[in-house]
């Protein structure tokens, strides 16, 4: 997951990097005897769940849509 997630922030990520993510998160969560699986699975999880169209534009962009944005006064 790490790889993957520092691919995306370079902004080399590719679109089915999103499933990926959500499938070893979920094979991790929940079905190992190490709590760490878990400490790691379930951030991917939730940011998936929450703000998957922002990476799936950071993929596509190699940006945030954020990025550029002007600053506030």
């Amino acid at each position: 997951m790490y790889r993957t997630l520092q691919r995306i922030r370079a902004g080399r990520g590719r679109p089915e990097d999103l499933e990926r993510l959500e499938r070893i998160a979920g094979d991790m969560a929940g079905r190992t005897i190490c709590a760490l699986a878990d400490a790691a699975a379930m951030p991917v999880q939730s940011f998936l769940a929450h703000f998957r169209d922002e990476f799936a534009y950071y993929i596509e962009h190699g940006r945030s849509r954020v990025d550029g944005a002007a600053e506030p006064a």
